[in-house]
């Protein structure tokens, strides 16, 4: 029978806002003494949970479909008035969180790291998936679907300001391009096109392959973790970040239930 491991509200650490990021930085790479490490965990378990949210949902933000170049091909995402709203946060009926980044911190060593790194893919002038997790010097494969020209940059975001991380100033469709994932001082990258702004996604580095994102149900699932007392991360690009302590019986299951609160006031 699996074990069953909850955290109440009051357990939990609340932590930082978007403009102090560089933060998140340290904690997940400040302390790793040494790379990750590959091996086989015996009788890994697993922490999974439901991440959910309170309060008022932000408003969309909000673009004039004319922005930019190729207007008429992008209109299919804009509504009777030509704006496109894009979501800043996503919740479910049930108030089910989406778009969260749920990682281990301080695991040196466990699991392989999987052999292709996440793949992001512009199509109808947006990037899909919106938010994803990976570990760090993985390799990112953007693929374009568009018949239409992007500027797509990545940039680090920084405490105050941010960095270039690549440019790809021309990919054609049915291309793709690779890029490393190196950040050197931050492991919150935005994606962004030059030529529209409605256009935006969202990348978290990890120092470890223990990283997933909510779906749209709020649901992540970590599996195949080292038994012990784990911190728990969980990051999303509007709410901020928080973490929480669990303990993890060897071959079994931990469930972490979460909540994020909005910061909207009525």
């Amino acid at each position: 029978m699996r074990n069953a491991h909850r955290v109440k509200t009051g357990e939990k650490k609340y932590g930082l806002l978007l403009s102090g990021m560089v933060v998140l930085w340290f904690l997940l790479f400040g302390e790793m003494a040494i790379a990750y490490q590959e091996e086989e965990v015996s009788r890994g378990g697993s922490i999974t949970g439901v991440v959910k949210f309170t309060g008022i949902v932000p408003s969309p933000q909000t673009y004039k479909v004319t922005m930019g170049s190729n207007p008429e091909f992008c209109r299919t995402l804009a509504d009777e008035t030509g704006g496109i709203a894009i979501p800043q946060v996503r919740v479910s009926s049930k108030q089910e969180l989406a778009d969260v980044v749920i990682f281990l911190q301080e695991v040196e060593r466990g699991k392989s790291v999987p052999k292709s790194g996440p793949v992001v893919t512009v199509d109808r002038c947006q990037f899909g998936p919106y938010v994803i997790g990976a570990m760090a010097d993985q390799t990112l494969r953007v693929a374009m679907r568009d018949p239409i020209a992007h500027q797509l940059r990545g940039w680090e975001i920084l405490d105050k300001g941010r960095l270039p991380l690549f440019q790809i100033p021309n990919l054609k469709e049915g291309e793709e391009a690779t890029i490393p994932l190196k950040a050197r001082r931050s492991s919150i990258i935005k994606l962004e096109c030059d030529q529209h702004r409605f256009m935006q996604g969202w990348l978290l580095l990890a120092a470890n392959p223990y990283v997933g994102v909510t779906d749209d149900h709020g649901l992540y699932r970590l599996t195949n973790v080292p038994a012990g007392i784990q911190t728990v991360g969980a990051w999303h690009p509007v709410l901020g970040y928080q973490e929480a302590k669990v303990k993890l019986i060897a071959g079994q299951q931990a469930i972490l239930e979460l909540s994020f609160a909005s910061s909207t006031s009525p």
